[in-house]
């Protein structure tokens, strides 16, 4: 398949991103980089552009994955991430462009990304001189010194200089100054984590790990710099309420939802991205705290008055039932919910595997296949900043399309199995056909 500089795509039935209700007899004019017009086929009249027949084809947006870490690391995470940060940081920054690229042919044309190669990342993908899909850079989220994103193991000034997705910043001042830095840098968002994450051994879910002034001027500094939207991990209540106070635009992860935080993240317009799988599994996908004499696993000793008491498993399930009532919470209460898969490395998660999993649980877990969509393409346009160019299939908006065999509406497995993908279009430009690079 060939595409032109400007043309047209017949016979197909649309999803639009938002409504989502297939919409079938349908054309689609493509000039440029933007989608130039839709309409019925009906009213379709030919003005010698060309043709391409997709009879029998449905076209969708490109999907986005709102929360992805693409460091390049390789490792499974029970030695707290020392295999990778003993890794040169140039070998990681290459290997991460494999990683965007799988992301692109799973279907996500957009990811927001948290690390710092997304700094870099993000220029060469607008340069087209390589394929891959838009790249929203946080660049490194915000950590404090032994909370989540630090490494324990290692002196702090090596954390420092080779950490793969934070930046360490502690007190208002330096909080300042981390975001204004990252912001030098180039990127669009800006991340901190507001509680730890049960990865390092200083790192329970449990702590509160920025205060309330911290957090404000992280939100403060970054909104100065006019669209920079600010997300943070929260995974407490306590801290989602702090988070929600400064001004946070999206939360992540957020599993202890009340009724009143999410009244509140409705009437604030704050987004939710539940990162579902990843929680919802946790414990069986990580288990962490049990000892294992033959061997370390993870520097747990570093929290030497909790090593000796695993959590027992009826607290992992709870916790684990607990993150899919406070979805569930969320979407009875009209929050608004992006995909966001927390992929961070594998073997430990497969991209592009792992946000469509996460495509999956959503529906697993509440949502209807149709709202699932909108949650991997318009809402996490929105949750990117980018909802005015891409996440619906609308006139002016960039073409970025998924080229269907199947109706992604029908059932949730269409969009999982990518050989249903028979081509990607990034900025109207054919980047992916069959599963292999068009260009």
């Amino acid at each position: 398949m060939f595409f032109e500089e400007t043309y047209v795509l017949t016979n197909i039935t649309i999803i639009d991103g938002i409504d989502n209700d297939p919409q079938s007899n349908m054309f689609l004019r493509v000039k440029g980089r933007n989608i130039e017009e839709i309409g019925s086929m009906d009213a379709y009249a030919a003005d010698g552009r060309q043709e391409i027949d997709l009879a029998g084809h449905y076209i969708m947006p490109g999907l986005i994955d709102a929360h992805i870490h693409m460091a390049g690391g390789r490792g499974t995470g029970e030695w707290g991430d020392t295999e990778i940060l003993c890794e040169p940081k140039e070998v990681r920054a290459m290997r991460s462009i494999y990683e965007a690229q799988k992301m692109l042919k799973a279907g996500f044309t957009t990811v927001r990304d948290i690390s710092w190669n997304s700094l870099y990342m993000k220029r060469i993908f607008f340069d087209n001189t390589l394929p891959g899909p838009k790249v929203i850079a946080c660049g490194p989220g915000l950590a404090r010194a032994g909370g989540h994103c630090d490494s324990p193991q290692f002196p702090l000034d090596f954390v420092k200089q080779n950490h793969f997705w934070a930046i360490i910043a502690d007190g208002e001042d330096e909080c300042r100054r981390a975001v204004r830095q990252v912001l030098r840098e180039g990127a669009d968002q800006i991340k901190f984590w507001a509680t730890g994450g049960g990865n390092w051994g200083t790192d329970r879910i449990t702590d509160t790990h920025y205060s309330q002034e911290e957090m404000n001027i992280i939100c403060k500094e970054a909104h100065m710099i006019k669209g920079t939207m600010v997300c943070a991990h929260c995974e407490t209540e306590e801290t989602i309420r702090m988070a929600i106070e400064a001004g946070v635009d999206t939360i992540e992860h957020g599993e202890e939802l009340t009724p009143e935080l999410c009244d509140l993240m409705v009437e604030r317009d704050i987004i939710l991205v539940p990162t579902l799988f990843l929680l919802a599994n946790w414990y069986d996908l990580l288990p962490i705290g049990d000892i294992d004499e033959t061997r370390l696993v993870r520097p747990d000793a570093f929290l030497y008055r909790d090593y000796y008491h695993p959590i027992p498993r009826a607290e992992q399930e709870a916790y684990m039932k607990q993150v899919i009532d406070s979805f569930e919470l969320a979407l009875k209460k009209g929050v608004k919910i992006a995909l966001g898969s927390d992929t961070v490395y594998e073997p430990s998660c497969e991209y592009g595997e792992q946000s469509l999993v996460e495509f999956a649980e959503l529906v697993k877990h509440g949502m209807t296949v149709k709202q699932a969509i909108r949650a991997a393409t318009y809402t996490a346009a929105e949750a990117c900043g980018m909802q005015r160019d891409i996440g619906s299939i609308e006139a002016g908006k960039l073409a970025d399309l998924l080229i269907l065999r199947d109706d992604p509406t029908r059932d949730v497995e269409v969009l999982c199995n990518t050989e249903n993908i028979r081509c990607i279009v990034t900025d109207g430009r054919l980047t992916v056909e069959e599963g292999r690079f068009a260009w």
